[in-house]
């Protein structure tokens, strides 16, 4: 009775991971011979995205920008070379840069959002488009102001 549903669930599981991963057999863990949903580098984004979501809990602040680019730039350059190259890689490398780009990326993405809405404020406030805001008003990427009202 149970092995229909479980067979269901896991189609149905792998036809919703198919929208975002390539699920290639080769690139893909195996749990008793069965294929995950999701492909070593997708696992490594899920993963790196939660593991950003608990730093952001813990923390209340956001990674060094610096060091979110550098990190972030890994899983593209790793795909550049394997396209360049025709390497096939390794699935190791594919999830470590995984965890990495869906840690720092979303580090990068709320970086961006954070300067957006800070520009726009600072516009609102002062009447106008033009104009940079200033260190006071907690824009400045490299102080990475703290999320929240708790400090550092």
């Amino acid at each position: 009775m149970t092995e229909p549903l479980a067979t269901n669930l896991y189609g149905v599981l792998l036809r919703a991971a198919h929208l975002v991963c390539a699920q290639n057999p080769a690139h893909s863990p195996h749990l008793f011979g069965a294929q995950l949903p999701l492909c070593w580098r997708c696992t490594g984004i899920l993963l790196g995205s939660a593991a950003f979501v608990a730093w952001l809990f813990t923390k209340r602040r956001l990674p060094a920008l610096r060091l979110s680019v550098a990190l972030a730039l890994l899983m593209p350059l790793d795909v550049l070379q394997a396209v360049v190259t025709h390497g096939d890689g390794d699935n190791a490398r594919r999830l470590l840069t995984g965890a990495l780009w869906g840690f720092f990326a979303a580090s990068l993405a709320l970086h961006l959002f954070t300067y957006v809405q800070a520009r726009l404020t600072h516009a609102r406030e002062h009447g106008g488009v033009g104009g940079s805001p200033t260190v006071s008003e907690g824009v400045l990427m490299e102080r990475h102001p703290p999320l929240g009202d708790a400090a550092p």
